[in-house]
């Protein structure tokens, strides 16, 4: 099933400047916050490419928009004391890296004669790359031991033999966001994951809500 997803959406990226009349290329950066279920929110960075595709097809204002960008997706979790009598807190947070490429279908509403509001959606697939689990645990004493649980979450497994973060993850998003002067792009996003995101929360599902900015060349 993920390599099927894979393959769908990288040949729908490769095959889509066959459809399409105008192909601009472009660079972009941003930061997301992250708020997959039952793990708290954190800020992480995003930085990459993307091309934009006009359809010759259809009516001026259609275009389709892939992107693959770097991004980090960091997380944290709190645990109290669970009856152990070994601790005060305990908190987990990690900061896994992934490779993302999102394949959107969207429409240019003009505003003005150099202002355009740009509405897009559709699927997305990513790949996790690398990112250490660290844990600081408030002792009953007071005292704070800090450490480093997983070198990479992605490859790691818990007691139970599970791997700690799935390497693979697929959803969907939505970006709304303004043009001007055809060069440059202000953008609202926000993707949701469709399988497991953390081993040790069986229904956690990725949340980001993100804002980038793109020159086009």
């Amino acid at each position: 099933m993920k390599k099927t997803i894979i393959f769908t959406l990288l040949s729908l990226a490769l095959c889509l400047p066959i459809a399409a009349q105008n192909v601009r290329f472009g660079a972009l950066a941003g930061v997301n916050v992250h708020t997959a279920n039952y793990l708290d929110a954190k800020m992480g960075f995003s930085i990459g490419a993307k091309a934009e595709l006009g359809f010759k097809s259809l009516a001026e204002g259609w275009y389709a928009d892939a992107s693959l960008q770097f991004e980090s997706h960091p997380w944290q979790v709190k645990f109290d004391d669970l009856g152990t009598n070994s601790y005060k807190t305990l908190t987990e947070h990690a900061s896994p890296w992934y490779l993302m490429l999102p394949v959107h279908v969207g429409y240019k509403f003009p505003v003005s004669q150099n202002v355009k509001l740009l509405v897009n959606g559709g699927p997305y697939v990513g790949m996790g790359l690398f990112g250490k689990l660290k844990y600081e645990m408030v002792k009953l004493d007071d005292k704070t031991e800090e450490g480093t649980t997983y070198d990479n979450v992605f490859t790691a497994k818990d007691g139970f033999g599970n791997k700690v973060q799935n390497r693979f993850a697929w959803g969907a998003g939505v970006r709304v966001g303004l043009e001007v002067k055809d060069k440059y792009q202000f953008i609202l996003g926000y993707d949701r994951g469709f399988n497991q995101f953390y081993s040790n929360f069986g229904n956690s599902r990725m949340g980001l809500y993100s804002l980038s900015f793109a020159y086009m060349f």
